[in-house]
């Protein structure tokens, strides 16, 4: 067997029918107790891999069976990820995003991540917008949004949602960093091209994406489709990574009525941008006016030196 790094032996699972994020994430645990080489791993008989690793019994017979070919394709895929300046950070590497660690109960074990870092170093702010939003409750958030950009904040959020693509296009306008979570796969995402910006409205500012402000991060596998479940995952990412929420238009009882109530559980603020979503205030979000919430961000996170 040629010799087998932690990046492809991750590849190989990611594209392993069978094998999910807990899966991958026990595999590289164990792995990392053990001090087992990826090589030593894929050696082992398809029943310890399922007694020792918990995989199933189907799944790791096609490791043992189609080992070969699985290590072609995870090869592909590493130098795709090469090419493209792509990297692939576990959740055990000093470059994963303390934020997902400290406030997920299931962090995912992997992440793909294309751009620049820095803007993990920013305080985050997140939008909550459900479906159907009106105009002027849109409008509202976006002046919100501006005036938290002028004070240093960055946004997280989404590209295929009309209130996740309001944010990022404030921060278009005013040149600021954007750090996008995707619903699917970073090849998926970008459409196989990963020189242009997510979604057509933003290359009104621009065409290309900008490697060097940007930052895109996925937990699913490079060619994955989006889901409803996916859907869902990508908005837990949103705002695990988020300090704090902005709230625009939130349907009572909606998804995103419980992300901004789990984010003020969490003690991290939720303010409001109207109206709109007033059924929060009872919960201890605040509207905005009642202070300047911009000026006394939260202390941002730093990934490693050099990453």
């Amino acid at each position: 067997m040629e010799r087998v790094d932690t990046q492809r032996l991750m590849l190989l699972l990611m594209e392993t029918p069978g094998i999910g994020p807990r899966a991958l994430g026990a595999v590289l645990r164990r792995n990392a107790v053990a001090r087992r080489t990826p090589e030593e791993f894929l050696a082992l008989p398809a029943e310890v891999l399922r007694v020792e690793y918990g995989i199933r019994r189907d799944s790791a017979e096609l490791l043992r069976r189609s080992r070969e070919r699985l290590l072609m394709e995870a090869e592909a895929s590493a130098r795709w990820l090469a090419r493209a300046g792509v990297q692939l950070v576990a959740e055990m590497d000093a470059a994963y995003p303390d934020r997902l660690r400290r406030r997920m109960d299931n962090p995912p074990p992997v992440l793909f991540a294309y751009g620049s870092h820095r803007v993990l170093e920013r305080p985050l702010l997140a939008v909550a917008c459900s479906n159907g939003a009106p105009e002027e409750a849109l409008a509202a958030a976006d002046r919100a949004v501006a005036a938290a950009l002028e004070r240093g904040w960055s946004v997280v959020t989404g590209h295929n949602r009309l209130g996740y693509q309001r944010p990022a296009l404030a921060c278009k306008r005013l040149g600021a960093p954007v750090l996008y979570v995707l619903d699917r796969g970073i090849a998926e995402g970008f459409g196989n091209d990963l020189t242009r910006e997510l979604f057509p409205a933003a290359r009104i500012w621009g065409p290309a994406y900008d490697v060097q402000v940007d930052l895109t991060l996925t937990p699913f596998g490079l060619r994955c489709h989006g889901t409803h479940a996916n859907n869902q995952r990508r908005d837990s990412l949103v705002f695990a990574l988020a300090d704090a929420v902005l709230a625009g238009h939130v349907r009572p009882g909606g998804k995103m009525e419980a992300a901004c109530l789990a984010v003020l559980a969490s003690g991290r603020p939720v303010w409001t941008a109207g109206p709109w979503a007033d059924g929060l205030w009872e919960h201890g979000a605040a509207p905005l006016g009642t202070s300047d919430p911009w000026a006394s961000p939260p202390r941002p996170e730093r990934w490693a030196a050099g990453v």
